[in-house]
């Protein structure tokens, strides 16, 4: 029995946002890249743990249902920008993100029991970051739901 799909999912979500044309330029990395990020950067954030239900109420060992969120976090951080040009760009990014995930709601069945993957929301943080530039930082929210047998 599969404890949960979160590695699974983050794996497949990695290799579809590292094939997307638009992102194909931009680092993308399994966590945050840390003192290695470039100036533009995508990576996969927290977890944040919902549930996992019993599916049935049957005795004996039952499948579950999983549920979690996932988040992808879209940085850019640019001297020659402005902060309003800088978050227009990270925007962008996100918009491949969320895109990439709405075309490949089941990652193309890679994962055993994903359900589905579905942006549930964003946050936006910009800042001006003195001697390196404004800094946008989008954190797309994905839930994410399974079938755990």
């Amino acid at each position: 029995m599969a404890s949960t799909t979160i590695y699974s999912v983050k794996a497949a979500l990695l290799t579809k946002l590292q094939a997307d044309a638009t992102l194909s330029d931009i680092q993308v990395t399994y966590g945050d890249p840390g003192g290695a990020a470039r100036r533009e950067h995508v990576f996969i954030g927290d977890i944040t743990a919902g549930a996992q239900d019993p599916e049935s109420l049957a005795s004996g060992r039952r499948r579950r249902i999983e549920s979690y969120t996932l988040d992808v976090i879209v940085s850019v951080q640019s001297k020659p920008q402005g902060l309003q040009e800088n978050e227009q760009r990270a925007f962008v990014l996100a918009a491949a993100v969320e895109n990439v995930v709405a075309d490949y709601p089941t990652l193309s069945d890679t994962v055993t029991g994903l359900m589905f993957i579905e942006c549930g929301g964003m946050s936006v943080t910009s800042n001006e970051a003195g001697a390196d530039g404004p800094h946008s930082q989008i954190t797309v929210h994905f839930d994410v739901k399974a079938r755990l047998s």
